[in-house]
């Protein structure tokens, strides 16, 4: 599905082995074969994007820093389980996981999201 995404934003940096989310401009000259970003790039990025965030954001309780790769996915994988219903097959295709400890885990909301559905009651 990003593939897709991927070609519409930056063809010129997709390659025929790209299946990364995160993907090295193709004018970067120690850039991989399957054009996928280093690691420490994408972590870098996201913690500036997180400083970005909570420099707008004046309740600190809604802040996101450090916003690590991590939090999207578990985020991802919220909110699928709540679009599918926790439709298990669904999130063991897109999460790539087959324990049920690891949907689990992905799957459970943060505290503060768990506080509001008491809160509701």
């Amino acid at each position: 599905m990003h593939r897709k995404i991927a070609m519409h934003e930056r063809p010129q940096d997709e390659t025929e082995v790209s299946t990364c989310l995160f993907l090295t401009a193709a004018g970067i000259p120690s850039r991989l074969p399957d054009a996928q970003m280093d690691k420490s790039s994408i972590n870098r990025i996201l913690a500036q994007i997180g400083k970005w965030h909570d420099a707008e954001q004046p309740n600190p309780e809604r802040h996101l820093s450090p916003l690590r790769p991590h939090d999207l996915r578990q985020t991802f994988a919220f909110m699928l389980a709540n679009e599918t219903g926790g439709d298990r097959f669904e999130l063991q295709r897109r999460l790539g996981h087959r324990s049920d400890k690891y949907i689990e885990i992905y799957t459970n909301p943060p505290e503060e999201v768990a506080a509001q559905y008491i809160e509701k009651l």
